[in-house]
């Protein structure tokens, strides 16, 4: 990326690509005139489905190594996540706790993956892109079950699932090493053979896992 307020040292990166990159969110950022970035992403996570019915939406936050190549900006990203429930405890039947229930801890996310976009420059300062993370979360969660004649269960359980998540968002750049951007993701979390047992009867292992989270990203490019 390069600045508006600089002209005799840019490059044109947009236009010419060389080794320009794009984006936010932690995932898809680059620099319009630099090889490598670093970004730092915060956002809200929105999960869907299964996911969705028992847990609230979160904070979610991230941090990226950027590396630009021609058009495509390809990151190294770690980032977190923690949805809580959206009740103390979910009955089985009504609110009669004598028919069961469970009351389930926070679900979190560690999230480590890969990704790639293609960037299209629209002015010297702001370009758009699109692309694709690929990788894997590892997923801590309790849940405590209670069958309504007095035999209580607790499980602890970590899992692996496998990641993907097409991304589209928006750099824009703000001083001439920085940059703002703004990215959506559409998450797929795939159950892998690691989680057993309840975990899977709890309903949110034996499917995919969904979420939608957008993003606000700062990135320094060098």
């Amino acid at each position: 990326m390069y600045s508006a307020t600089d002209a005799p040292k840019r490059n044109n990166g947009g236009l010419t690509y060389g080794g320009d990159g794009g984006g936010s969110g932690g995932s898809g950022g680059g620099s319009f005139g630099g090889t490598w970035a670093i970004s730092l992403s915060g956002g809200y996570d929105v999960p869907t489905g299964n996911l969705g019915t028992t847990f609230k939406a979160a904070p979610t936050f991230s941090f990226s190594v950027l590396r630009n190549y021609g058009n495509f900006t390809f990151n190294t990203t770690i980032g977190y996540v923690s949805y809580k429930p959206k009740l103390d405890t979910f009955y089985f039947y009504g609110n009669d706790p004598t028919q069961g229930y469970a009351q389930y801890g926070n679900f979190s996310s560690l999230e480590v993956y890969l990704g790639a976009a293609y960037n299209i420059q629209v002015t010297d300062n702001a370009k758009v892109y699109f692309g694709l993370n690929l990788g894997s979360y590892y997923n801590f969660f309790t849940v405590t079950t209670n069958d309504g004649q007095g035999d209580i269960n607790t499980l602890n359980t970590t899992e692996e699932q496998s990641y993907i998540a097409p991304k589209i968002g928006v750099d824009f750049m703000v001083s001439d090493n920085l940059s703002l951007g703004l990215e959506a993701k559409y998450n797929f979390m795939l159950s892998s053979d690691s989680g057993t047992g309840d975990a899977y009867d709890s309903g949110y292992s034996t499917t995919v896992n969904k979420s939608f989270s957008g993003n606000v990203a700062l990135t320094y490019h060098f």
